[in-house]
């Protein structure tokens, strides 16, 4: 039985150091309804563990999913949120440009300046995109880069 008992809480650490590791957007979740201007939550769980190191992620809003990435001049229409850093140790310990626990959703409709011209949508769905620059101990050319994204609904209307 005291075997038994040891196997189990040895399983159960490796599913929890697993668990711990696997990037994920808390927040916003996946179909959050957010309108032009608001503010909402923001919470990422970085991939860094030990063994691992998270240096930057970049934050977007895209229209279309990140699935259908491909080289074209105009493949999708976007927001950048920011670049952030989460901390984690040895990789990035202080980082100087911290997430913040709240973004704000902009108005396309007020997008502009020079030959910029905002337009007005409703019910869409929308893409939040998180892409993390990480490294593993394994040799590489670069960061590697992990992309995780959500899809959310932008200016609802009943």
């Amino acid at each position: 039985m005291k075997l038994f008992q040891t196997f189990i809480s040895v399983i159960s650490l490796v599913v929890a150091t697993t668990l711990a590791a696997t990037p994920e957007i808390r927040s916003p979740a996946e179909g959050s309804i957010i309108n032009p201007g608001a503010s909402f939550n923001f919470d990422y769980q970085s991939i860094a563990d030990y063994g691992t190191s998270s240096y930057n992620t970049t934050v977007w809003l895209f229209t279309k999913s990140p699935q259908e990435i491909k080289s074209m001049e105009d493949w999708a229409s976007g927001y950048f949120f920011g670049r952030f850093g989460f901390s984690n140790y040895p990789g990035n310990p202080s980082p100087k440009n911290l997430a913040p626990s709240q973004l704000v959703m902009p108005d396309f409709s007020k997008l502009g300046g020079g030959f910029g011209v905002g337009k007005t949508t409703s019910n869409a769905t929308f893409h939040f995109v998180v892409l993390e620059e990480y490294l593993n101990g394994e040799s590489n050319v670069g960061y590697r880069v992990n992309l995780v994204s959500n899809a959310i609904l932008y200016n609802v209307t009943v």
